[in-house]
């Protein structure tokens, strides 16, 4: 079966996993930094390499994201594109996961809530916030 999986470029992504794993409690962080003999394939000196990331990949509440630098290129996330983390009010532990997320990161100050978490009109619940990388985020439950 097919999925997609969000991939998101940073200037700086091995300072994006920090934060990340700090603010949203990120979990499974694997990095690939650029090998130095690989380095000027990547537009790098070859003592920029170990702070490069060719890849990398984490969770948040259970969904994989997977990331690298831009290299040069454009790393500007802009506001049309949301990341959507889906999850069953009827799972306690998913929903328990998902919510503490919630109140975890609405409390940081790199965070900009344009809607709380609550209850909706067609009967689930719903949170959308920007993080400090302009990355819109969507909590959204339902039965």
């Amino acid at each position: 079966m097919s999925s997609l999986i969000p991939y998101l470029t940073f200037d700086n992504t091995k300072e994006a996993l920090a934060y990340y794993e700090a603010v949203f409690g990120a979990t499974d962080i694997q990095r690939l930094p650029v090998d130095a003999n690989q380095a000027s394939n990547f537009g790098l000196a070859e003592t920029e390499a170990e702070n490069a990331t060719m890849h990398a990949e984490f969770k948040i509440a259970g969904t994989t994201v997977l990331a690298s630098d831009a290299f040069g290129g454009n790393s500007k996330i802009n506001d049309s594109i949301a990341l959507l983390i889906d999850y069953d009010l009827n799972n306690e532990a998913d929903t328990r996961e998902v919510e503490a997320l919630y109140e975890r990161v609405s409390q940081h100050e790199s965070i900009e809530v344009a809607m709380p978490l609550a209850e909706q009109f067609w009967g689930g619940k719903m949170a959308v916030f920007t993080d400090k990388y302009n990355v819109k985020w969507m909590l959204h439950g339902q039965h």
